[in-house]
C-alpha cells in the first residue's frame, strides 16, 4: 500500500483504505469524502455498521452536509453495510462485486458523474458465513474500480481487527487514506480537520508540541478564513502550548475567525491567557458528562 493520501486527492478508479483508531477522525474523513462527491456530481453511497444509518446521517449533517436534500435527490444513500455485503444473509465475494458493479451502472444511468462508496467493514467481525472471502473481495473490487467509473474507501478499525487481517487489507489497497498529520506519537496527535475546517488536537500537549501546533494553525488559516480548533480529545495543555494558541488568536488576519472547542479543564487554562476575550475567537466549552 502506498503512502497516505489526502481525501481531496482521491480520483475515480482509486481503492483506498482508511485504518483508524479515532472514531471522530474517521467520521471527519468520511464526511469530507462524501462532500467532495456531492460537489463533483457523483452519487455517494455511505455504508455503516458501527453506528446506525440515522446516526451517520446526523453526523454528516452536523459537519455541514446538506444531507436531507442529497438524500431526497438520490445523490446520497446512507445504509447499513449489510445492504451490500450481507443482503442474502451471508457473504460471497463474487456476488458482492457483481452487486457493486450494478450500482456503478445505475449511477451512470441516473446521470451522475460516477459512484463514490465508503464502507465501514466492521460487519466482517461478526461470525458471518463466507467472511473468509474478505481479501478476495478486496482484490476483486480493486480490479472493478480500475475501470475508472467509481472509487471506494474501506474503513477498518485498528482496535477491532487483528494484525493479520490488517496486513491483508493493506496489501489489497493501492492507497491509504489519512488526515494530514502534523504530530503523532504516544502522547499527542495533531492533524487536519476537514469538516468543519481546522485542526484536531488530542492527547497531552506541552512545550514540545508548540512548533507543530503553530504550524498546523498557520496552515489551517491559510486554507480557510474561519477555522475550528477541536481540543475535545485533549486531556492536558500547559501554559506554553496554550500561549501558542493565544498568540495565533491575537494575530488572526482581518476577516478571519477561530472557534475553539474544548472541555472544562482545558477552558480554564485558555481563559487565564485571555483567549476568550479575543474578538474574533469563540470559545465553546463542551460538558464533560
Amino acid at each position: 500500500m502506498a503512502d497516505a493520501s489526502r481525501v481531496e486527492d482521491l480520483q475515480p478508479g482509486d481503492h483506498a483504505c482508511l485504518m483508524f483508531s479515532d472514531s471522530e477522525e474517521r467520521l471527519d474523513l468520511v464526511a469530507a469524502f462524501a462532500r467532495d462527491g456531492l460537489r463533483q456530481g457523483q452519487q455517494v453511497l455511505c455504508l455503516t455498521d458501527a453506528i446506525t444509518p440515522s446516526e451517520l446521517r446526523a453526523q454528516l449533517a452536523e459537519r455541514g452536509l446538506a444531507v436531507h436534500d442529497a438524500v431526497d435527490s438520490g445523490q446520497l444513500h446512507v445504509a447499513g453495510a449489510a445492504e451490500l455485503f450481507l443482503a442474502d444473509g451471508s457473504f460471497a465475494a463474487e456476488r458482492v462485486v457483481t452487486r457493486l458493479a450494478g450500482r456503478i451502472d445505475r449511477a451512470r444511468d441516473a446521470g451522475f458523474a460516477g459512484l463514490r462508496v465508503t464502507a465501514d467493514m466492521c460487519w466482517a467481525l461478526r461470525p458471518v458465513a463466507g467472511v473468509e472471502e474478505l481479501m478476495t473481495y478486496e482484490s476483486r473490487v480493486g480490479h472493478l474500480l480500475s475501470e475508472g467509473r467509481a472509487m471506494a474507501v474501506c474503513q477498518y478499525d485498528r482496535q477491532c481487527f487483528d494484525a493479520v487481517t490488517l496486513a491483508g487489507v493493506a496489501a489489497n489497497h493501492e492507497l491509504a487514506l489519512a488526515a494530514a498529520t502534523y504530530h503523532d506519537d504516544a502522547l499527542l496527535r495533531i492533524c487536519r480537520q476537514y469538516l468543519p475546517p481546522g485542526i484536531r488536537v488530542a492527547g497531552e500537549i506541552d512545550y514540545r508540541g508548540v512548533e507543530p501546533l503553530a504550524r498546523a494553525l498557520a496552515e489551517a488559516l491559510a486554507l480557510d478564513e474561519h477555522i475550528d480548533v477541536n481540543l475535545l480529545g485533549l486531556q492536558f495543555i500547559d501554559g506554553s502550548a496554550a500561549g501558542a494558541l493565544a498568540q495565533a488568536a491575537a494575530a488572526l488576519p482581518n476577516g478571519s475567525r477561530m472557534s475553539v472547542r474544548c472541555r472544562a479543564q482545558t477552558s480554564k487554562v485558555l481563559r487565564a491567557l485571555g483567549i476568550a476575550d479575543a474578538p474574533a475567537v469563540q470559545l465553546v466549552v463542551v460538558d464533560d458528562q
